[in-house]
């Protein structure tokens, strides 16, 4: 197995950045790289037509070979995207046949998965999952949520468990497959800081503190009669700045990427008089560009994010955490286990409580009220640290592989 050098990661992430995914996977596959692996990434394309030929995909990014499946349009296209794995294979065969690691499968389908973990163990390579969701079946159709819901549950309580090890992202699931006898390494939602600033913008002379939350909050298309499959409670953001609003000394503008107003209020309409009185102070933007985004983040004092505690969130990271930081803004949020051991407390972020409460507002009144020196140094902490640069995590890596060599 040392002698071979080539690790496939397959997922439906879309690069090179056009889904959180993509983040993480590359920085992953960059710790790979930085042990001496040839990463080949084969990912999703939702530009590509249903009979494009994936030898004709082939790109470079970052310094990886990269192919692309097209992303499924229709319930057979769906079906046979979860089923199948002979783009996978094919490409193997093709041209890493003989080099062949392993293949990291990042929150790929059951049957599919099933298939890979068998072609693995003909070719004697590792089969590792990257387990970062633990999807709910709600919010769609009968019969899109009894296939989701036994997607993931064979998946994440049959499949991984045969993994020879497993890639996690949160303390829940690192736990629930450690109580399985299985060898896990834990890796947040990673980056590549040397691509970033490594000097916070300096905040302008102003008494406006800027607030952001970029996200989908919800699925306007799956979104059930009770909403409760929200992600992101942007309402309670809203309601919190509302109470604020009313406060003394406090000026703030929330800048929200990633919906329209309109759609907020087809979820919330009891919220247009909230909105009509906050109008100079949140302002939609809608779904833009990520370097937009990312431009925004920087400029920012803080972004902003509430969740509920739920298995769903327990299982996975918050990219939107660890982006925020790493781009050296700090964050607001309430808190969530996963982000308890990199949160610092008045140095890259604040943790209120996420009910509506007056100790949540009073502490959101303090945090508008710091002056610009608190706001720089918070910020110029955040680039410093580089808590979230894939190559801290390099050695844990290492260490993972070396216990999978040694049990194989």
């Amino acid at each position: 197995m040392k002698n071979k050098k080539t690790i496939i990661y397959v997922g439906g992430f879309e690069l090179p950045d056009k889904n959180a995914a993509a983040q993480r996977v590359l920085s992953n596959a960059k710790i790979f790289r930085e042990l001496g692996f040839n990463v080949v990434l084969i990912g999703v394309d939702k530009s590509l037509s249903q009979d494009s030929h994936i030898e004709d995909t082939k790109s470079s990014i970052s310094g990886f070979d990269s192919w692309a499946i097209p992303y499924p349009n229709g319930k057979k296209q769906w079906l046979k995207f979860i089923t199948s794995n002979k783009y996978i294979e094919y490409i193997v065969d093709n041209y890493y046949l003989d080099d062949l690691y392993g293949v990291v499968c990042y929150n790929y389908p059951f049957v599919a998965q099933y298939k890979i973990k068998n072609m693995c163990s003909r070719k004697n390579a590792f089969y590792i999952p990257d387990s970062t969701e633990w999807y709910e079946s709600n919010g769609g159709g009968i019969l899109f949520n009894t296939i989701k819901w036994l997607d993931t549950s064979l998946r994440m309580r049959f499949m991984h468990p045969q993994a020879d090890g497993i890639i996690t992202t949160s303390k829940y699931l690192t736990s629930f497959y450690k109580k399985r006898n299985c060898t896990t390494v834990e890796l947040p939602t990673l980056y590549d800081v040397d691509n970033f600033n490594h000097t916070a913008p300096q905040i302008k002379q102003t008494d406006i503190i800027k607030l952001m939350y970029a996200g989908s909050a919800f699925n306007l298309k799956r979104i059930d009669k009770n909403r409760t499959n929200i992600k992101d409670r942007l309402d309670k953001i809203i309601t919190m700045l509302e109470k604020v609003h009313h406060q003394e000394k406090t000026n703030f503008i929330l800048n929200i990427y990633g919906l329209t107003k309109e759609n907020y209020l087809s979820v919330f309409p009891e919220h247009t008089d909230i909105l009509h009185v906050l109008s100079n102070h949140i302002i939609f933007h809608g779904r833009k560009p990520h370097s937009e985004i990312v431009e925004n983040i920087q400029t920012s004092d803080f972004t902003i994010f509430l969740r509920n505690i739920e298995r769903v969130i327990e299982a996975g990271f918050p990219s939107k955490f660890s982006e925020s930081i790493s781009y050296g803004t700090p964050v607001i949020s309430n808190m969530i286990s996963n982000i308890e051991r990199y949160a610092v407390e008045g140095k890259n972020s604040f943790i209120i409580s996420l009910e509506d409460n007056e100790e949540q507002v009073k502490n959101m009144v303090q945090i508008l009220s710091l002056d610009m020196a608190d706001r720089q140094s918070m910020k110029n902490y955040c680039l410093e640290n580089k808590i979230f640069d894939y190559r801290e995590y390099v050695g844990m890596v290492k260490d993972f592989l070396q216990k999978l060599e040694k049990a194989k």
